[in-house]
């Protein structure tokens, strides 16, 4: 299954129909097992940040984004069962205002609640309209999040 995955997100990396922010997405939640052991800690954000910055970010654009997360459950099946979960999450929730809520909470919480989720929400909202691709907008936010610690 490893190699099936791996195969796919190579694939991935090359289908021009897929945003850098959602490639990006997917190698994250296909390979975040590999960072369990805690080796790479300095290269990425904990799972607690990081999982509830994604979900904040594709609430932004969660129409087209949700389009490509469906695309990726047709092409790339195994990739997809990485990703299911949050797919479904977004799905699911119509109203989006209680999953914002819900995740800025989570990642005020995750930053010792030095920056409220209001404050959060402003910032990606901000974020996501100066960004065309919001893979450009996440070392931004990155960079105000931790000027909170």
């Amino acid at each position: 299954m490893r190699d099936a995955i791996n195969n796919e997100l190579h694939k991935l990396y090359d289908d021009t129909r897929i945003s850098p922010f959602i490639q990006e997405v997917c190698e994250y939640y296909a390979t975040r097992q590999d960072y369990e052991d805690g080796s790479y800690i300095d290269e990425i954000e904990p799972r607690e940040i990081v999982e509830p910055v994604y979900t904040l970010f594709i609430l932004q654009r969660r129409e087209t984004l949700l389009d490509e997360l469906g695309s990726i459950s047709k092409r790339y099946p195994n990739l997809f069962t990485a990703i299911a979960d949050l797919y479904n999450e977004i799905l699911i929730h119509m109203d989006v205002r209680p999953l914002e809520k819900e995740n800025a909470s989570r990642l005020s919480l995750a930053i010792s609640e030095k920056a409220s989720g209001e404050q959060i929400v402003g910032k990606i909202e901000e974020l996501a309209d100066r960004y065309d691709d919001l893979s450009e907008a996440l070392d931004p936010f990155y960079s105000w999040l931790h000027s909170f610690r």
